[in-house]
């Protein structure tokens, strides 16, 4: 029987504060627990260059879906541009589809602490510093972030070939390649290892998410 999501999330709080021993855990006035304390940001050669006042709470959708992060320490502008959301002082990690293949194996607390938030708060400090992301950071306006998130699954910035692919993936379109033979788009790799793997990946995401999408970013 899967566990529910609640008592999931309780029962990684123990192994997230054993390792981070400035969180603690506490509890909201309808007995749901967070985390909130402090996290510290480490440098490449793990030297700690900065920390932040942070929550984390459980989402709807976890493990499936990331824990929802906030940012309460006020040092993350509360502006869309600087990826956190003004209306609840969130932070916006990613793009969704990116998020969904994230977890398509559920995930922890403890991983999401450490390739998600700790890495989103780095890219902050190497923004303040040099002026912008490090490459890689999808844009916040959805219909950017997601172009780039597809551009670089689909291999391609061509919205037209967008839409072939969708119907390899979805609507029983047939490529004419062999699992061995090279890939269509001309990576010179065999489609297995190239587009076959990308139309499967589609079908992770569900033809609602991509088609959703799809249509945020228009032509």
């Amino acid at each position: 029987m899967r566990q529910d999501n609640r008592s999931l999330f309780q029962s990684q709080l123990g192994d997230v504060i054993a390792k981070y021993s400035l969180l603690k855990v506490t509890e909201d006035d309808l007995g749901d627990t967070f985390l909130t304390g402090v996290i510290d940001i480490p440098n490449d050669n793990g030297e700690i260059v900065d920390n932040f006042l942070i929550e984390i709470h459980r989402s709807n959708g976890f493990p499936y879906r990331f824990p929802i992060l906030f940012e309460i320490g006020e040092r993350i502008p509360n502006d869309p541009a600087w990826h956190k959301y003004p209306r609840d002082w969130s932070c916006c990690i990613t793009v969704t589809p990116a998020e969904v293949l994230a977890c398509k194996n559920g995930i922890s607390i403890l991983l999401f602490i450490e390739k998600h938030a700790i890495p989103y708060f780095a890219n902050f400090i190497h923004r303040k510093l040099t002026g912008k992301y490090k490459n890689g950071e999808y844009a916040h306006n959805p219909k950017a972030g997601y172009s780039q998130f597809y551009e670089e699954l689909l291999k391609t910035g061509d919205k037209d070939l967008w839409a072939q692919y969708f119907c390899y993936a979805f609507k029983n379109l047939k490529t004419t390649c062999g699992r061995n033979d090279p890939c269509f788009c001309g990576s010179g790799t065999k489609y297995k290892n190239c587009h076959e793997k990308i139309f499967h990946t589609l079908k992770f995401l569900g033809e609602e998410q991509v088609f959703n999408d799809f249509k945020q970013i228009g032509k």
